[in-house]
């Protein structure tokens, strides 16, 4: 006898299983696939156990009793039936491998209803073995409860995350499809806690309000445009001063599908990169339209990624729109007359009631360590971001929220304690946090009531910040400053604050607070003002750059000059 056979079919689907459910997120996102190609309007997934227990209901068109079983084979599909059909299709799914896949590695039960029916049916899968059709009674639409995932992969299983790591791939799944199909509502439950819930009205801002917050969805700039090959675009993109340590705040969909594509993505972040810092991403949501033939779904087991045709055509395409984009909504240039300091924004003078806050931070006791500073002459502010001033060495053009970063920074240093003692605010700031920042909170409750915050629970995963470090004190708005805290603990490490990467080191603290109450780009300077500034940075230790290594001052010497304009000196 050869020692060729054919593998058992229940072991082949729990090999093949290995391509299409990588973790519970992947489980989450092809049953959620499958419900918004029944056409549903509103899908509810519950998750348990880390992950391991997911239950997904919709009120889409179901499934007929006779078709339970078929659901669970191998390449059953109700989707196509030729290799023809793939070229026009406009649904998420079409190999009919997810449902065998899930089955084969978990405890799945199917149960559907059609509309016009009196009651519903079910089947059942036991790590791929299924029962019969059983008649149940149930809401119209399809549940499909997936349980004990993994239980017979020990190294699957093993090699799975933290439950509040598996959750947060779950919530980032459901995040993106729901803004991509904002015409569906989402509702996300989590051991008996709603963390997600949108409209489904179809209203993308709405849905992006519903996961980010307001302070996102209000600053969403609209692109659209149509190329004379036949692509579509239109999406949503926050400015170039709104961004994240990673990329969960991103989106994009060809076709109605959420893809992954590093080309593509690449030219869209490159629109940003001018003004966003290293290590930070932007916020975008966009939608490619192509036409079918253009487009082929198929490369990829889990379809999260798509061959495009003129796929670095449409890169160029993105950036160029995006940067458009961007730069018609950054604000006209504020300049300043160098003889009575008035500033004006497009031919219009305008009044600036900020100024420096220098009766805090004592500069004038402090000696002159840099006097290449002293010496500088301001001339004006470029786009409200830089300032512009001559010196010895040349011209100088100088960050001013860099500059006054390392300034505050240098001050809390000195401060110390300031830091760590709370200050309560007159109004409490609501937040909202995604479903990571829930775990990192309550990892750390510990270490943010040491440090100053004081943080109560409002309910699902809203949380209501009444005190503040008395560093943060002063600053305009204290919205986003805890979420900003969070995501400095997105890196890793454990749960202890003391043994996390960033270590809880003075100097991050301070770091921090500083960023928080430096002045903003966008922030328009009197002469004054910018005298001060100037003045403040001569007197800091280290005037090079900010705490988080960026540059305070590039300086643009004569020679430099001369040689750009061909002149000899």
């Amino acid at each position: 006898m050869g020692r060729i056979r054919r593998l058992d079919p229940v072991v082949a689907n729990q090999i093949a299983a290995g391509e299409v459910v990588e973790r519970p997120a992947s489980v989450v996102k092809e049953l959620v696939e499958n419900s918004l190609d029944a056409g549903c309007t509103t899908v509810r997934v519950t998750v348990a156990d880390g992950g391991r227990t997911v239950t997904v209901r919709d009120n889409g068109a179901g499934i007929e009793a006779d078709d339970l079983a078929h659901a669970l084979e191998r390449h059953s599909t109700s989707k196509l039936t030729r290799l023809e059909d793939l070229e026009t299709s406009r649904t998420l799914g079409f190999r009919g491998e997810a449902l065998a896949a899930i089955a084969s590695v978990s405890h799945l039960t199917l149960a559907s209803r059609l509309p016009h029916d009196a009651s519903g049916h079910q089947i059942t899968a036991e790590f791929g073995r299924v029962t019969n059709v059983e008649p149940r009674v149930m809401a119209e639409g399809t549940h499909v409860a997936v349980e004990r995932i993994f239980e017979r992969q020990p190294a699957r299983l093993k090699a799975l995350k933290t439950p509040a790591a598996e959750l947060g791939a779950i919530q980032h799944v459901l995040q993106q499809l729901a803004i991509g199909c904002a015409d569906v509502q989402f509702i996300l439950q989590h051991e008996g806690r709603e963390i997600l819930s949108t409209p489904g009205q179809g209203d993308a801002t709405a849905a992006v309000l519903a996961v980010f917050g307001r302070e996102i969805a209000a600053s969403l700039i609209p692109i659209g445009h149509t190329s004379e090959w036949g692509a579509q675009i239109h999406g949503l993109i926050a400015p170039a001063e709104r961004h994240r340590a990673n990329r969960f705040g991103q989106g994009l969909y060809v076709n109605g599908r959420w893809i992954q594509n590093w080309l593509l993505r690449a030219g869209v972040e490159e629109a940003f990169r001018p003004i966003t810092p290293e290590r930070r991403f932007p916020y975008f949501w966009i939608w490619i339209d192509l036409p079918p033939d253009q487009v082929d779904p198929n490369a990829h087991p889990t379809k999260a990624e798509v061959r495009v045709v003129r796929e670095h055509a449409l890169r160029a395409l993105l950036h160029r729109i995006v940067r458009e984009a961007l730069a018609a909504d950054s604000p006209a240039p504020h300049w300043v007359d160098a003889a009575d300091g008035a500033s004006h924004a497009a031919g219009e003078p305008q009044r600036f009631e900020w100024s420096l806050d220098r009766g805090n931070a004592q500069p004038s006791e402090r000696p002159i360590l840099h006097r290449e500073f002293q010496e500088l002459v301001p001339l004006a502010q470029w786009r409200a971001k830089y300032i512009i001033a001559q010196g010895a060495e040349g011209l100088y053009l100088i960050d001013q929220h860099a500059a006054h970063e390392r300034i505050y920074f240098e001050h809390f240093s000195r401060l110390g304690q300031a830091v760590t003692t709370s200050q309560p605010l007159m109004l409490a700031v609501p937040e909202t946090l995604s479903a990571v920042e829930w775990g990192q909170l309550e990892a750390h409750r510990p270490v943010l009531a040491k440090w100053g915050f004081e943080v109560s629970d409002l309910g699902g995963t809203t949380v209501s910040v009444r005190a503040v470090p008395t560093a943060f004190r002063d600053l305009e708005s204290h919205q986003g400053l805890l979420r900003t805290l969070l995501e400095m603990l997105s890196g890793g490490g454990t749960a202890s604050g003391a043994e996390h990467p960033i270590g809880w080191a003075e100097e991050a603290r301070y770091a921090m607070a500083a960023c928080k109450a430096a002045i903003k780009a966008n922030r328009a300077l009197s002469m004054a003002e910018m005298s001060a500034l100037i003045d403040d940075l001569s007197r800091v230790a280290d005037a090079r750059g900010c705490p988080h290594g960026r540059p305070t001052t590039v300086v643009l010497t004569l020679r430099e000059v001369d040689r750009r304009f061909g002149r000899r000196g």
